[in-house]
């Protein structure tokens, strides 16, 4: 899986190489205030490229922060509920292996459910 990725990673970094170099033309990005940017189109590309990446991130920002502050104040939550509820140390307070609620097996074997596999 690897050796395909990286192959995946080779053929796109060769394909955009090839488009940078195709696209060397000289290019007037027209901007506001009648300013004009003479530049390789492919510059211009990159920028473009590049203001829609910062543009996504900023977008996500807000909610990612807001996450991370819930999920701080919920790991807290847990410490002091583990903290609060510690086990006690006396070897009476061991813990059962089954289920409160599990129902027992009758010791004729027959199981109450429709089960198949080793009898008990």
């Amino acid at each position: 899986m690897k050796l395909f990725a990286w192959i995946v990673r080779i053929v796109v970094f060769v394909l955009l190489f090839v488009l940078a170099l195709r696209n060397t033309a000289e290019a007037s990005l027209q901007l506001f205030f009648n300013a004009v940017w003479h530049a390789p189109l492919i510059l211009i590309l990159f920028a473009a490229f590049a203001l829609g990446a910062v543009a996504a991130l900023a977008s996500v920002a807000p909610g990612m922060m807001r996450q991370r502050m819930e999920l701080a104040k919920l790991r807290r939550a847990l410490a002091d509920a583990r903290a609060s509820t510690a086990p006690s140390t006396s070897p009476s307070a061991a813990p059962s292996t089954a289920p409160a609620s599990a129902a027992p097996v009758p010791r004729d074997g027959k199981s109450p459910y429709n089960v198949v596999g080793p009898k008990v």
